[in-house]
C-alpha cells in the first residue's frame, strides 16, 4: 500500500489495480483482499456515526476493493481529485 502514497493523485488507484493484476496471484488471495475490503468498508461506515477513525478505515477498505475492480478504481481517482480541489478552496477562505 506504500506505493499508493507515492503515486500521483488521479491515477493512484488505477495504477494499483494494474500492478495487482500484472502479478500472478491466486484466486484465494484476491478473494481475501476483496473480503477484507468489504469488512473494512462496513466498519468504516459504522465508525462514521461516532468519533473515531471512520474515514481512514473507509478509504483503506475501498482501496482494497478497488484493486479488484477497475470501475471502483476510476471512481476513487476521480473522487480524490474532486476532494483535493474542494479542500484547496476551503483552505483559501
Amino acid at each position: 500500500m506504500v506505493e499508493i502514497i507515492h503515486s500521483s493523485p488521479g491515477r493512484r488507484f488505477q495504477e494499483r489495480y494494474r500492478r495487482m493484476h500484472s502479478k500472478e496471484s491466486g484466486a484465494w488471495k484476491r478473494c481475501a483482499y476483496f473480503a477484507a475490503g468489504i469488512v473494512l468498508t462496513v466498519i468504516g461506515v459504522l465508525f462514521l456515526a461516532m468519533p473515531g477513525p471512520g474515514i481512514p478505515i473507509l478509504v483503506v477498505g475501498l482501496a482494497l476493493i478497488a484493486q479488484e475492480s477497475v470501475s471502483l478504481a476510476r471512481l476513487l481517482d476521480r473522487t480524490e481529485v474532486r476532494v483535493r480541489r474542494w479542500w484547496k478552496k476551503v483552505r483559501r477562505r
